[in-house]
């Protein structure tokens, strides 16, 4: 699983998105000069700058990414902030770094904005979010498979739910969502929780990180825009959100934002 995902990480965003969405160099102008400094600011080593459509040319790639996307999520290998709607991306091993726009942030925000929102993502690099992401998933992922060759070796789980013991023994598959069905889920409950509880304090380091590259206006200006245009719930349940959401809604983050700028003030 761990060679799977470092494979995975490695060949999702360069050979299997290119199948789906078209890839194009970013054109010379300010916005390539300013990210390139912005880069060159806190030592990114960006090497390559794309712009990626947001349409799926066809419907049978449609399917093909959707089934793509679901073995991504499963394995939960991917590590990027990628979503289907307006972003921007970073991925690449060492000095061999790159970044994606897609078109449509581009014609939603202004320059100033987008480096802004750069400033975020770089930011989870920075100090270190996605490098701990992918150490406590492959941690997850281990202790959950450790614990499945536990139970795997008892056959009361699989007996009360009407698999007879047999010489062949319970098919993996099947012993497999049992498992994460029963043992597994109210475990999964609560170390889920805890992840989602770093993301978010991950969330407000990065737009901290953001803010203090002089980009709070933008940053928030930048946010509500895309809120907006990818209609994101403004105000949810404080308590839903805060177990759902690996994100801190909207309002917290202007907020929390808002209150850095008065101690900075």
């Amino acid at each position: 699983m761990f060679f799977f995902s470092v494979f995975m990480m490695t060949l999702y965003p360069v050979v299997i998105m290119p199948m789906f969405n078209k890839y194009e160099p970013l054109p010379d102008g300010s916005l390539k000069t300013s990210i390139y400094e912005l880069a060159g600011k806190i030592n990114y080593p960006l090497n390559k700058l794309f712009v990626m459509d947001g349409m799926l040319t066809n419907s049978f790639k449609s399917v093909l990414y959707f089934y793509a996307q679901l073995l991504i999520f499963f394995f939960h290998v991917l590590g990027s902030k990628r979503s289907s709607h307006s972003n921007a991306f970073m991925f690449g091993f060492g000095r061999n770094k790159r970044i994606v726009l897609f078109d449509t942030l581009i014609d939603q925000v202004t320059e100033k904005e987008i480096l802004a929102i750069l400033g975020h993502e770089l930011g989870h690099w920075k100090l270190g979010h996605t490098l701990s992401n992918f150490v406590v998933t492959q941690l997850y992922t281990g202790a959950m498979f450790y614990s499945f060759s536990i139970v795997f070796n008892s056959t009361e789980l699989f007996e009360s739910f009407g698999f007879a013991a047999s010489a062949e023994g319970t098919p993996t598959i099947i012993a497999l969502l049992l498992f994460t069905q029963t043992v597994w889920a109210p475990v999964d409950k609560c170390l889920s929780f805890i992840l989602t509880v770093v993301s978010r304090q991950n969330e407000f380091g990065a737009d901290e990180f953001s803010l203090n590259l002089d980009y709070s206006r933008e940053l928030q200006s930048g946010l509500c825009k895309i809120h907006l245009e990818n209609l994101g719930a403004m105000c949810p349940d404080k308590l839903y959100s805060t177990y759902h959401y690996s994100h801190p809604p909207l309002v917290e983050r202007l907020g929390r934002m808002m209150e850095l700028d008065a101690k900075k003030k």
